[in-house]
């Protein structure tokens, strides 16, 4: 337990290592990748636990907001990313991964990152499980406009298998928070949060199987994409706080968050091989921005959350 509590209180620079970790122990990155999709459902479930019930309910009622930020997200932002990558004429192989990534919905576990940075994770959670429902039926239709690529996500069926996983985690955070109850909840958010790191330990030193050998064989290229990732990741996250100075502070850093941490694991799965390498290469390297800049950009957040608008 005290372990976990130590975990959770320097959460933020304990994630920055995880990414190291699988970059230097590749045969554990290896052995963990099975463990990508568990991991992904604890760490829900445990961002939903700790989010405060009434939080999430009076975060709901933002029902305009919200809906802006979904079309921000979900259509404003590749729209964004499309254009910068024909100005700056950017390889294909790296602006097609690129524009998928700006157009997926946030992290599952961008309310994590959310309590970790110490916002409040209700409008991060909201924002994550609605747009997660809603781009399958966005982003195939929006990548064939902008550059003619076809990929049936089978939108149907990826809605109701999403249904079923965010259902679930749901249930089991719910009856978490009754036997606990708000209090107790709390008491040991530290251990909560050492939780949520250990998990995203694993996730991170599993997502780099692979990275390794790419680092070898070709330095420049990693490199390129790992600078395009900090680059993408930064430039949403300030330009989402931005545009989105008019609404309440938290509303507006969780959007800001979301913009710039991205989920592109449910495309790539349904892509396949229809995509080359180098998409896969930026899947994996996208993983650094997440978990190395909550670690730098934390003290900017709670500065920022502990102002009023």
């Amino acid at each position: 337990m005290r372990l976990l509590q130590y975990l959770g209180r320097r959460a933020a620079l304990v994630m920055a290592l995880g990414v190291f970790i699988g970059l230097a122990l590749p045969d554990l990155a290896a052995v963990a990748k099975p463990l990508l999709s568990p991991t992904v459902l604890i760490m829900l479930t445990v961002a939903m636990t700790r989010t405060d019930a009434s939080s999430l309910g009076r975060t709901s009622r933002r029902a305009g907001t919200h809906l802006v930020a979904l079309l921000w997200l979900l259509i404003v932002t590749p729209c964004l990313m499309y254009a910068t990558l024909v100005f700056l004429d950017v390889p294909p192989e790296l602006a097609t991964p690129m524009l998928i990534w700006s157009g997926s919905p946030p992290l599952v576990t961008v309310p994590v990152i959310a309590l970790i940075i110490g916002l409040n994770s209700a409008a991060a959670l909201l924002l994550m499980v609605v747009s997660t429902f809603v781009f399958p039926f966005i982003l195939p239709g929006l990548l064939f406009w902008l550059i003619g690529i076809e990929v049936d996500l089978s939108a149907g069926a990826l809605t109701v298998k999403l249904a079923l996983m965010i259902a679930g985690c749901a249930l089991v955070a719910t009856i978490v928070r009754r036997k606990l109850g708000t209090e107790v909840l709390r008491e040991k958010a530290a251990i909560f949060d050492g939780i949520a790191v250990v998990l995203m330990l694993v996730f991170a030193v599993s997502v780099m199987d692979g990275v390794r050998d790419w680092l070898v064989t070709d330095p420049a290229t990693v490199m390129l994409y790992v600078g395009a990732a900090f680059a993408g990741s930064l430039g949403l996250q300030l330009i989402g706080g931005l545009v989105f100075f008019w609404t309440d502070r938290q509303n507006q850093l969780s959007v800001a968050l979301s913009s710039g941490n991205r989920n592109m694991a449910l495309f790539m799965a349904a892509a396949g091989s229809a995509l080359g390498p180098e998409a896969f290469l930026f899947f994996a390297v996208a993983q650094f921005p997440i978990y190395i800049l909550p670690v730098m950009l934390k003290p900017i957040y709670q500065k920022l959350s502990a102002q009023t608008v």
